[in-house]
């Protein structure tokens, strides 16, 4: 029997008819081919204890032990404690190996039914040189090797202290360096949603232990910078989904693993991290961020190990608290070119804006593991999380005209003809125009809470583990005390002058009204308040059960049953003020932009809480407010959606022989099957709506006729398996190699599920949304060649290919709406034709991932201080995308086809330096195949970051960590690479710190 057989039996399962139940039948019976006949001996003996790092006294996780002559081994669980049975009776050399440490070999003798403690403490050569200084990197680095290599499914495991003092210490600035992993910093610079392996945020999910992590809003991304990773001890990324996991990830699933107090050897430790960041005076900064050029933070950990109930170190706890304060600013400029491929194009729109924002961040977690017998563990952790931003302020200037990128150039249009790929001219027409806005000071404020409770029961053959948890997430968002306010000025020329500085160009007037007069602007449109409330909640109960067949070969059979429920609401409270005043409002001349330190442009700005507070106007005599429109977010912002997820599972997990080539071959199958259920509710617009007139003479009656009778619920179910196939191979003691077939996918946005109604009185026809539609699915081959070496090092080559169907298609025609009351529509529409959305198409997928690290302690003199990190993403793909043509990566919105990090550290007695590299190449931002002009590109973006320390003592060291010192901004650019349409400067900042443990 032999691998390629394996995979030519996955493939016929695949291709046959009836699929998936003949798949997941012939993946259950896999192992039965290779079944021997001979059981274990009954009086047998068992050998348990623990595996240490003599050093750092953490035990070790994944470390292996084994009876090479008996061929019997095991791995240590995540307490450190390991049980190798059945041992036949007499003297065993026992045999204990972990990456980076000695192999120990010792002789123990077991009598038959006896059960022999035996523990070790493993150590190495290097630690001896100075144990406390490389503890962190180089442990870190080994125990997430070897739950990669351990793992029989494809991942990535990474310490979350392998990359150093990260800046803002957030989980998303780990995950993005890891290979298979792309994304782009948000305008504020931050690393909130990835794509991995091509599929972007929203179609992959975020897990604590396990757990589903409650994204925000109606949203299913969870944005990585809302919690902390000083709370985690490790990050996972699962590509090869197996079926003991949730398969609702199509490209990949993040797990957060927390740390547990039990895995140490020690009776008490105390961890610290005290730090600054501070934007320097000797950099470029916004006037806003000057005025806060440093900020806190700050973390701490206490874990301590107790003896309760007449046991021994069986309880331990584990406390993290975290507190940050993270200020940005940053400086924007964005254009807008004539829609033409001929070049030059006009400019006929010119936009700066400065942004600050401080987010403040509380995060806290409490964990108890608590040890009730040698064969039960109950586990019990809680974790809260606040971000408040409270001062996000945005002042944004745009001229403009309103005969926008089509216009072709006359005698009386605005854009004056004879312009250059330099310099545009607006002549002072009523269509030229200037916009002053005023944003903020905005909220988004976010409060998690989370309770997980746990147990498992280890009874020799039979494993069992059951979890609960319940997660909150409360989202307000909005312009908080604030507002939105636009100070217009109409019928003024200017010139754009890009001939010595694109970035900073000169603005320069060209006839009619003065635009840097503020008396000379009007309030524009609606004095805006938004105030928006979303909440989700997901509760959940999971049970597994493994056994250990008494076999020869090693073999198990596993089965476990969940359920989820995830419930997300949204109401607005949102208003608005209508202009009554005639004059001018009052400036402020207090803001400095960063636009007119760089070109000496003065331009008036607003502050809008100038005018309003607490959500009312500051003089009631110059504004109205449109009470129908706040009667109405009371129907159009409250919003509701409940999906039930209830999946079971059936796998086995073992070797298909006992020695030799099959002996080294191990696999893992199954199939599980996931029934999904959506219920969503709200209110939608009743067929013929009031008239602005009779909104303002009665908005009480006018909201109640458009709204009150028109509650919608709509629902949709499906049900579908997902099986999987995973072998690995020890090709030799240090190289493995991995081929998989799973099955993935991606559920449809919240958004498509609730209910939604567009009126065409003309066309007769009706468009609602689906809350049926099925999820995106995946079909995954991955292999890979992973090749381990000492010291703490591997390189891994990998190739992945996915087929991907079920695309959303919108605007489908499903027949016609039937008449009569009982039509769903209280009456209406009967006849009209429905349009809905649904699902069709077919994409592929595939790439390869490099990836390499090592610690170079074998280099002579200083140079055994270096180590090193590299990894390589490149990605393609192809399909209808649920279209009519066929599409190429370069035509897919948001579709990043490679990306790159590298890192390069190095320790020298107490001195250490480290380098942070990330890279991510050009990709498509906005397509359209029809007017090739107006695509845009996000250029390529690559980030560097130094940071050194020293350490002072050893519970005591001192950090500077530089962040973007190349001072790298993000650039996007429209239809060709010397037309930039967003230019976003975040500019550098620095950590100064001080971290220890004790």
């Amino acid at each position: 029997m032999s691998l390629l057989f394996v995979a030519r039996l996955v493939r016929c399962c695949v291709r046959s008819s009836g699929r998936s139940l003949r798949s997941f039948a012939l993946l259950l019976l896999l192992p039965l081919v290779f079944l021997p006949g001979r059981m274990a001996a009954a009086d047998a003996g068992t050998i348990t204890g623990t595996v240490s790092n003599a050093a750092t006294r953490n035990l070790l996780e994944g470390a292996r032990v084994e009876i090479p002559a008996l061929r019997l081994s095991t791995l240590v669980d995540d307490t450190g404690r390991y049980v190798l049975t059945p041992v036949p009776a007499g003297t065993h050399e026992l045999v204990v190996s972990y990456i980076g440490l000695d192999t120990a070999r010792v002789q123990v003798t077991t009598l038959p039914g006896q059960r022999v403690v035996r523990d070790f403490d493993l150590s190495t050569g290097i630690y001896k040189m100075d144990a406390f200084k490389v503890t962190g990197e180089r442990e870190g680095g080994a125990a997430a090797i070897t739950a990669q290599r351990n793992a029989p499914n494809t991942m990535n495991v990474v310490a979350m202290d392998s990359f150093g003092h990260l800046p803002n210490m957030s989980a998303g600035e780990v995950l993005m360096r890891l290979p298979g992993v792309a994304g782009s910093p948000t305008d504020e610079g931050l690393a909130y949603n990835f794509n991995i392996r091509g599929m972007p945020a929203g179609m992959n999910t975020v897990t604590i232990d396990g757990g589903l992590v409650t994204p925000f809003g109606t949203n299913r991304a969870f944005e990585m910078q809302s919690i902390s990773a000083a709370l985690f001890d490790q990050l996972e990324l699962t590509k090869g989904h197996r079926p003991d996991k949730n398969a609702d990830s199509l490209g990949g699933t993040v797990n957060l693993k927390s740390r547990s107090s039990l895995s140490m050897k020690e009776r008490r430790r105390l961890t610290y991290s005290l730090s600054t960041r501070i934007a320097p005076s000797f950099t470029d900064q916004i006037p806003l961020r000057e005025q806060h050029r440093a900020h806190p933070m700050l973390n701490f950990g206490y874990q301590e190990l107790y003896d309760v109930f007449g046991g021994n170190r069986n309880l331990g706890v584990t406390v993290n608290a975290f507190y940050s304060e993270n200020a940005v600013g940053f400086f924007q400029t964005d254009r807008d070119y004539q829609n033409t491929t001929v070049q030059p194009a006009y400019v006929w729109s010119y936009q700066t804006f400065d942004n600050y924002n401080n987010r403040k961040q509380v995060s806290g977690s409490i964990k108890a593991d608590y040890r009730v017998s040698p064969s039960t563990r109950v586990t019990i952790s809680t974790t809260a999380s606040d971000n408040f931003e409270h001062s996000r302020r945005r002042y944004i200037t745009r001229a403009y005209s309103s005969q926008n990128q089509n216009t072709v150039p006359s005698a009386t249009t605005s854009v004056v003809p004879g312009w250059t790929d330099k310099i545009t001219v607006i002549r002072p027409v009523a269509q030229s125009l200037i916009d002053m806005q005023n944003r903020g000071p905005n909220n988004y404020d976010t409060r998690q809470r989370r309770l997980d409770l746990s147990a498992e029961q280890d009874f020799g053959p039979l494993q069992l583990d059951y979890a609960v948890n319940y997660a909150r997430n409360n989202l307000n968002n909005g312009n908080g005390q604030g507002g939105e306010l636009t100070m217009r000025v109409a019928g003024t020329g200017w010139i754009l002058d890009r001939t010595q500085s694109e970035l900073h160009p000169k603005f320069i007037p060209n006839g009619g009204l003065d635009f840097t007069d503020p008396n000379n602007y009007r309030p524009n449109g609606n004095l805006q308040c938004s105030d928006g409330e979303n909440d989700q909640r997901v509760r959940e109960a999971r049970f597994n059960a493994l056994y250990k067949l008494p076999t020869e070969i090693p073999l198990a059979l596993k089965t476990g049953v969940q359920w989820r429920e995830t419930l997300a609401q949204s109401l607005s409270r949102s208003r608005r003020y209508v202009y009554t005043g005639t004059g001018p409002l009052p400036a402020d001349p207090s803001i400095i932009t960063f636009d007119q330190i760089k070109t000496g442009r003065r331009m008036p700005q607003w502050t809008t809480s100038m005018f309003i507070n607490d959500r009312k106007p500051v003089d009631p005599n110059l504004w109205r407010e449109d009470v129908y429109y706040r009667l109405q977010q009371g129907y159009t912002g409250a919003r509701e959606i409940t999906e039930t997820v209830t999946a079971g599972y059936l796998m086995a997990q073992g070797k298909l022989g006992r020695e030799g080539f099959l002996g080294r071959t191990s696999f893992l199958g199954g199939a599980r099957w996931e029934n999904t259920e959506d219920v969503g509710v709200g209110w939608v617009r009743a067929r013929f709506g009031s008239t602005a007139a009779q909104q303002l003479a009665d908005p009480v009656g006018s909201v109640t006729r458009d709204y009150a009778g028109t509650r919608r619920e709509i629902n949709g179910s499906y049900t579908k398996p997902f099986p999987s196939l995973h072998l690995t191979h020890d090709v030799t003691q240090n190289l493995k190699a991995r081929l998989a077939w799973s099955t993935s996918f991606g559920r449809p946005g919240y958004g498509e599920l609730l209910p939604s109604e567009s009126i065409n009185e003309t066309g007769s026809t009706l468009t609602i949304n689906n809350a049926g539609l099925l999820p995106q699915t995946a079909r995954n081959w991955d292999a890979s060649l992973d090749y381990y070496f000492e010291p703490v090092g591997n390189f891994s080559v990998g190739f992945f290919h996915k087929t991907i169907r079920e695309f959303i298609v919108r605007n489908i025609n499903v027949g016609t709406i039937p008449t009569g009351t009982d039509n769903g529509y209280n009456g209406e529409y009967g006849g009209w034709t429905l349009f809905t959305s649904a699902n069709a198409g077919t994409a592929y997928v595939q790439g390869w991932e490099f990836s390499y690290q090592q610690q170079f302690t074998f280099l002579p003199g200083f140079l055994k201080g270096l180590s090193g990190s590299f990894n390589y993403t490149i990605i393609d793909t192809h399909g209808d995308f649920g279209g009519t043509i066929n599409m190429t990566g370069r035509e897919v919105v948001g579709f990043i086809p490679k990306a790159a990090n590298a890192m390069l550290s190095w320790r020298y007695k107490k001195f250490s330096t480290r380098l942070l590299y990330n890279w991510t190449s050009d990709y498509i931002v906005e397509y359209s195949a029809t007017t090739v002009g107006r695509n845009r590109w996000r250029a390529s973006f690559d980030t560097l970051n130094v940071g050194l320390a020293y350490q002072v003592r050893p519970s005591a060291s001192l950090t500077l960590d530089v962040s973007n010192v190349l001072n790298a901004y993000q650039e996007i650019y429209r239809g060709f690479r010397n037309q930039p349409s967003t230019i976003n400067y975040n500019f550098v900042t620095v950590n100064l710190g001080v971290n220890g443990r004790f």
